[in-house]
C-alpha cells in the first residue's frame, strides 16, 4: 500500500472548511467566470489538482468534458463520489512531480485551481508536457498562491505568529499534516517565474489577483463572523482585485497562458 499523500488528511473536511464557506464560494466564482470565457460545451479539458471535484462537476453541468486529476487518493475518492453518474467527468490519479509519458490525449484547455502549482519547484517540465497535449490557441489557467499575500504578515504579525506571517517570504516550506510520513515542499512563485517557465510554448494573456482584500482560508472563520466587515471586503475585492499590478499582493493570482 502506498504512503498517504500530504493532502489526504484534509480531503474529508475541505468542502466544509473552504468550498462551502461564503468566501470560498465567492473566490471560486471568480475563477469559474474566467473558465466560462474559454471553455464551452463540448470541449475536453484537463484539470490538474482537482481537489474534491467542485470545479469539475460545475464544468460538466455546463456540458464540458473534464479529466479531473489529483495526486491525493483522498481527494480523488471525494471527487468520484461527488461526480458519480456524470458521464462528462473522468477521474484519474496524476502526480505533477512525476508526469507520465504515456498520456497522449489532446485537450482544448487546462486549468488548475487554488494552489496545486505551488507543489512544484519548477514549471518548465510541466509546460513542455502540456505543450504536447494542449491544442494550439488553447488556454492554460492556473490559480497560484502568491509570494506576497498582504493578509498574512498583517494578520499573523499582529497576533505574534511571525513564522506564519513570513512563511511566503521563504523559498519553500514543508507541508506535513499529522499521519503523513513525507512532507510536500510548498513554493510561492512570482508571476514572472511562471510566465518565463511557460514562455517556450505559451504566452501570457491574462493575470489578476484573487483574495487581495479577502483573507486566506485559515482566517475565513474570523472574518465571516463579522458580516459587515465581510461585505466591505467583498466590495473592495470586486473593485480592485482585478488590477494586474496588485496581483502579487493577493492570496492567489490567476494567470492564463495561451498555447502558441
Amino acid at each position: 500500500m502506498s504512503q498517504p499523500q500530504a493532502f489526504d488528511p484534509v480531503a474529508s473536511a475541505y468542502d466544509t472548511n473552504f468550498t462551502h464557506t461564503q468566501i470560498g464560494q465567492y473566490v471560486r466564482s471568480i475563477v469559474q467566470s474566467r473558465l466560462t470565457q474559454h471553455f464551452t460545451s463540448g470541449n475536453h479539458i484537463l484539470e490538474l489538482g482537482c481537489g474534491t471535484g467542485e470545479d469539475a462537476l460545475w464544468l460538466a453541468e455546463h456540458g464540458v468534458h473534464v479529466t479531473a486529476t489529483d495526486v491525493s487518493e483522498g481527494m480523488l475518492a471525494t471527487t468520484r463520489a461527488k461526480c458519480a453518474g456524470n458521464p462528462l467527468v473522468q477521474v484519474n490519479p496524476l502526480d505533477l512531480r512525476h508526469l507520465p509519458t504515456n498520456v497522449t490525449a489532446s485537450y482544448d484547455g487546462v486549468f488548475s485551481n487554488f494552489g496545486p502549482m505551488n507543489c512544484l519547484a519548477e514549471w518548465r517540465t510541466l509546460a513542455a508536457w502540456l505543450a504536447q497535449r494542449v491544442k494550439k490557441g488553447g488556454i492554460v489557467g492556473l490559480g497560484v498562491m502568491s509570494p506576497f499575500c498582504l493578509w498574512e504578515p498583517l494578520w499573523h504579525g499582529v497576533h505574534g505568529n511571525w513564522r506564519t506571517a513570513t512563511r511566503r517570504w521563504r523559498k519553500s516550506i514543508p507541508f506535513q499534516p499529522e499521519g503523513v510520513s513525507e512532507p510536500i515542499q510548498i513554493t510561492y512563485p512570482a508571476i514572472k517565474r511562471i510566465t518565463n517557465d511557460f514562455t517556450p510554448h505559451f504566452q501570457r494573456v491574462f493575470v489578476r489577483g484573487i483574495g487581495l482584500f479577502l483573507p486566506p482560508s485559515d482566517v475565513y472563520g474570523a472574518v465571516e463572523k463579522r458580516p459587515q466587515l465581510l461585505k466591505r471586503l467583498m466590495s473592495l475585492e470586486h473593485r480592485f482585485a482585478s488590477w494586474p499590478k496588485l496581483s502579487l499582493l493577493a492570496d492567489h493570482y490567476w494567470i492564463e497562458l495561451e498555447r502558441k
